[in-house]
């Protein structure tokens, strides 16, 4: 009802005839201090406007100035009654502290204009007609007029101008998403579709407008707000009241610009500039905290101008990206890294309390560290280095501690750093003591555990004074009176062991028996490491007339057949058994990985063949030569062992390595002395990891087939290089890898042999590009074999090798997936991250119907491509050929969902692929159905599976689905970007379920 309207009919007391506000203006005062008056605030402006409709046109612009400059003084063209009912809509605007908020959501645009084009008139003192695309002028100010008034007016229409434009691009949106739904459509829908034109006309302008607010953000000149006391009704004595500019009151600055931030933020967000709305929204956070600081709560009122909501607030934030919160740790990782480490320890002690680091990552940290000091790097300080090394070792131990598994990795750390185990120590009580308090009970007690262990293991070593130290100085872990406690429990020996048996080396009663007194000898021969030790007890065990050579005490010396017949032709005597000794403690040393004592032994040794009396002896100089061979098979035996580890001097490694495969070849032709095969292969595959190409194109020897075969892949991998791969390479390693897989005679079923020149070079090979180069190889010759489209597997550089070969039948394809395997095991112990690696892997499973274990490949390969889920999963780490074999391994281990739901990787998702897997009936439901809804982007699957759900009578997961399929990221209606992060983040999502279900 229009209860302003003037009736016939009789009306109660309480109502007021608009007139009423004209002739009493102390009942508006009235009326609005109400709690809930009626009618409301807005519906009073659109009562008092509608009265006087003779407004300004809303397309005529400014009129223009005379010749001399100046504006007419043409005062304010208002009859009596018009002006009247405008003042009184400007007051009741005051009293609303002009919140554009609520004008734009129950005012129409042509009555918002209409109010913002009388302000900017009775401010200016003469008519200012609107749309005004003109910045501040002094000349447009009458004399009636007020400077700082006409500023405030024409801010506030400006503001208005962008705002204008942002909420039509909404309620048009609004208006199209919910034409579906039914006809129901809000007042403000209604204003705004029905005013759209009118908002169109406002484009042309809206530069102007930023550029207005810009500069009044500039003004130092104090910003004032009118207020209600500003506006003075009229009254029947006077026709033009003068307005009383002078209440108007003075806001502070930041409560000015934490407002005109705020709207700028807003248009920019609806014009997709994302960085000046980014900039804009934290000078409006920047301004509006300072505004609350200092005002809000201060004077006890409400603000006066800035109408700026904390909770709008923070989801402009959010929408700009401006969370508010630090990196996850697992970023500040990465970031850390980058910075040569910075910050490490502070990152791994923040862990140890929230746990959000995988330990797989703190444990690639720890090497990659154990890796940068080794190398000997000159960035900056070692000693600082080696102490970073050890402050990560401790922090990692504290984790696996608390985690209350994996101790095992625990202990290997600290024999690991046995050199350096009581400064580890020392770490772990610190770093343990800093934290203690912040850690949970189950954790501190497993803490303690641990270290009671530490005490257990080296209590009463050279470090039990230290453990005392340590718990004196970091008490919180264990307590003195603890370690007291604790060492008095522990279980004293019962038995009472006599003197001898206490002694940690028996000592020979005094007595005369030579048999003792030489098994002595012989004992200590055998545990020995020293040369010079051993040429001590030679010499006196020779004193004894031994009736064997002394080589033969222990029967573990093993040596190898080329030195073997060179040193049997020796003549008995100190320097056969010396060297047999020397070559077989060297061996023996080298398998416990002793590599440095072992290098020492065949030094000693061949500089014991270049004895001045020794010179002349053609067996002897013979053997110096072959011991110098050994001493670089260890040498290179080491650099494998210790890979990706550089050798300290790998200049002159690889130039022993180079004249020893040349003086095979020198010798080749007179028959001469030359380094026997294993040392030659151990060359060949040093020098192939290490990439010194050229040395390895030599003319192929038949006798050493893993020479051979280094030196194919080589001339295989220089053809790259040349054609660009343009053209098929040199298929010398082809034609050598074929008759190795081929069937014996009379079975099918044979494994390849642990010493044929593949396997043992797979065990030698370290670089990348070789490892890649021979998977091809495999890779194309095990689909030429099994020859089935849908059972193929995919490796890089298979376009160099032939796509068939003659009579397939004669080959086993067992033997060529043993190998694949065989080079893919040995590949992911060096390089567990590599992508094509890890897929090719997931294709030999796959092929073999091992599905479980393929997605493991398949996902750990996505996982690592996206660095742990850190960054979106995108092409070309996937591609449909991948999506259409998880799709398979799922759907054959019954996850059909899972199936279902990486069906929206494809290109074009496959929806009939999509709707078959969901339909399918599992028995165990093992995939948990609803559990993946969070992860589905492509409506159409989410609706179908809505409809699917109703048909099954499921009434709780179908309200499940509904309620994700109206998440507003997934609407239709977005832009691309928002479908491309929606999407983005839903596939991290689910990559992230795979993973823990297929990778923990």
């Amino acid at each position: 009802m229009d209860l302003l309207k003037p009736r016939t009919v009789p009306l109660s007391e309480e109502t007021i005839l608009w007139f009423e506000f004209l002739l009493k203006p102390s009942l508006l005062t009235k009326h609005l201090g109400k709690t809930n008056p009626d009618p409301s605030p807005t519906d009073l402006i659109t009562q008092f406007l509608s009265k006087a409709p003779e407004g300004q046109s809303q397309t005529t612009e400014l009129a223009p100035p005379d010749t001399d400059g100046s504006h007419k003084a043409e005062g304010l063209k208002y009859n009596k009654k018009q002006l009247a009912l405008k003042v009184l809509a400007l007051k009741v605007a005051a009293y609303m502290r002009w919140d554009l908020d609520k004008l734009e959501r129950s005012v129409s645009v042509p009555l918002q204009i209409q109010l913002l084009a009388d302000l900017c008139s009775i401010t200016a003192g003469k008519m200012v007609l609107l749309p005004s695309s003109l910045l501040q002028d002094p000349t447009l100010v009458g004399t009636d007029g007020s400077k700082h008034s006409f500023n405030f007016a024409l801010t506030l229409y400006h503001r208005w101008v962008l705002r204008a434009q942002v909420l039509r691009a909404a309620v048009i949106k609004n208006f199209k998403s919910n034409s579906n739904h039914g006809p129901t459509v809000t007042d403000l829908t209604t204003f705004v579709l029905r005013d759209e034109s009118s908002i169109a006309a406002l484009e042309p302008i809206t530069q102007h407008s930023i550029d207005y607010l810009n500069q009044v953000l500039l003004d130092p000149q104090a910003f004032r707000v009118l207020t209600y006391d500003s506006f003075v009704p009229l009254d029947s004595n006077n026709d033009n009241t003068q307005q009383r500019f002078d209440s108007a009151i003075a806001i502070k600055p930041c409560e000015l610009r934490a407002q005109i931030h705020f709207d700028l933020c807003q248009y920019y967000l609806y014009v997709q500039k994302y960085e000046l709305a980014r900039h804009n929204v934290l000078l409006c956070k920047e301004n509006y905290a300072q505004w609350q600081m200092e005002e809000i709560g201060r004077t006890g009122l409400p603000p006066a101008y800035c109408t700026v909501n904390a909770d709008v607030l923070q989801g402009y934030l959010l929408a700009c990206g401006v969370t508010g919160q630090p990196n996850g740790l697992l970023q500040r990782l990465h970031e850390s890294i980058l910075n040569h480490y910075s910050d490490i320890v502070i990152i791994l002690k923040e862990d140890n309390v929230r746990k959000e680091i995988p330990m797989t990552q703190r444990k690639l940290l720890e090497l990659n560290i154990e890796g940068y000091n080794a190398i000997g790097s000159t960035d900056g300080n070692p000693i600082e280095q080696k102490e970073l090394e050890l402050a990560v070792v401790a922090l990692n131990i504290i984790r696996y501690a608390m985690d209350g598994d994996n101790i095992l990795s625990c202990n290997v750390a600290l024999q690991k750093y046995k050199n350096q185990q009581r400064k580890l120590i020392e770490s772990l009580f610190q770093y343990a003591n800093e934290q203690y308090e912040q850690f949970s009970i189950e954790e501190r007690e497993l803490l303690k555990k641990y270290f009671y262990r530490i005490i257990t293991l080296y209590d009463g070593e050279l470090l039990g004074p230290a453990l005392d130290a340590f718990v004196q100085t970091y008490s919180k872990v264990v307590s003195w009176q603890e370690l007291k406690d604790f060492r008095a429990q522990r279980t004293q020996v019962e038995t009472q062991l006599s003197g001898i048996a206490l002694q940690s080396d028996w000592v020979i009663p005094e007595t005369k028996n030579p048999r003792l007194e030489v098994g002595q000898l012989e004992r200590q021969l055998i545990s020995c490491t020293s040369a010079n030790a051993v040429r001590k007890l030679l010499v006196k065990i020779a004193g004894t007339n031994p009736s064997k050579p002394l080589f033969t005490i222990n029967p573990s010396w093993t040596i190898p057949y080329p030195l073997e017949q060179i040193l049997i032709p020796l003549q008995r005597g100190f320097l056969q058994d010396f060297a047999c000794i020397l070559i077989g403690k060297a061996k023996e040393l080298t398998a416990r990985k002793d590599y440095a004592t072992a290098i020492t032994l065949l030094t000693v040794l061949k500089n014991e063949t270049q004895r001045p009396e020794l010179v002349g002896n053609p067996l002897v100089a013979k053997l110096g030569k072959m011991v110098s061979w050994e001493g670089l098979l260890v040498q290179i035996q080491q650099v494998l062992d210790e890979w990706p580890r550089k050798p300290v001097d790998q200049v002159q490694l690889v130039r022993n390595c180079k004249q020893c495969l040349n003086s095979a070849i020198g010798t080749a032709a007179s028959n001469d002395l030359m380094p026997h095969a294993k040392v030659l292969e151990h060359c060949a595959a040093l020098l192939l990891n290490l990439n010194e190409w050229s040395a390895l194109l030599i003319a192929p020897d038949k006798r050493f087939p893993g020479v051979e075969l280094c030196s194919a892949i080589t001339q295989a991998f220089l053809d790259i290089e040349k054609f660009k791969g343009t053209k098929k390479t040199n298929r010398e390693a082809w034609e050598m890898l074929l008759p190795m897989f081929l069937n014996p005679s009379g079975s099918r079923q044979r494994q390849l042999p642990p010493d044929s020149p593949l396997v043992l070079l797979i065990g030698k090979l370290r670089e990348p590009l070789v490892i890649s180069i021979l998977l091809s190889l495999l890779a194309r010759l095990h689909n030429i074999l099994r020859d089935e489209p849908n059972a193929e597997i995919n490796a890089e550089y298979m376009f160099l090798w032939p796509s068939n070969v003659n009579n397939a039948s004669i080959y086993n394809i067992k033997l060529v997936t043993e190998a694949l395997n065989l080079v893919l095991n040995q590949a992911l112990r060096y390089y567990p991250n590599n992508i094509p690696w890890l897929k090719l892997k997931g294709d030999v499973e796959f092929v073999a119907n091992n599905f479980e274990a393929a997605m493991r490949y398949y996902v750990t390969a996505l996982i690592s491509g996206t660095e742990y889920c850190t960054v979106h999963l995108q092409r070309p780490l996937f591609d449909d050929f991948l999506i259409r074999r998880m799709v398979k391994c799922s759907t054959n281990l019954g996850c059909f969902v899972q199936a279902a739901v990486l069906c929206q990787f494809f290109d074009e998702t496959d929806y009939g692929l999509a709707f078959k897997s969901i339909s399918e009936k599992s028995a165990s439901y093992s995939d948990a159905m609803d559990s993946y809804y969070s992860c589905i982007w492509d409506s159409t699957l989410l609706e179908y599976i809505v409809n699917w759900h109703h048909k099954k009578g499921e009434h709780k997961r179908r309200l499940q689905a509904v309620a994700f399929i109206g998440q507003l990221e997934l609407n239709a209606n977005n832009n691309e970007e928002i479908k491309r992060e929606a999407a983005a983040v839903r596939k991290n999502r689910f990559l992230r379920s795979l993973a823990k279900q297929y990778m923990c």
